[in-house]
């Protein structure tokens, strides 16, 4: 569960430098929507496995969030530098 997150968003700027190839601003949203869907339907999974699972409660739920939530922000801080340089080497091509 933890280790497809950090998979999903190393996968990110190759999806923006795609959407740039293909000149598609809708391209540029979509990867980040899903993957903020992704974190939202982990953090609602681990908040109902608090009290089942043992390293489940709802402080690391929240740690979880707020961690992916900025890691992600700052991935889509980049990600119109990226669309650019996709879209010069389409140009180019």
């Amino acid at each position: 569960m933890f280790h497809l997150t950090r998979r999903f968003q190393a996968g990110l700027p190759l999806f923006w430098l795609a959407a740039g190839l293909f000149d598609s601003l809708m391209l540029l949203a979509l990867p980040s929507l899903a993957l903020l869907a992704w974190l939202l339907l982990r953090h609602l999974r681990i908040v109902r496995m608090v009290g089942v699972a043992p390293w489940a409660s709802v402080r690391f739920a929240r740690h979880v969030m707020v961690d992916d939530l900025m890691r992600l922000s700052a991935h889509v801080l980049l990600s119109p530098v990226l669309y650019l340089c996709g879209g010069i080497i389409g140009a180019a091509l």
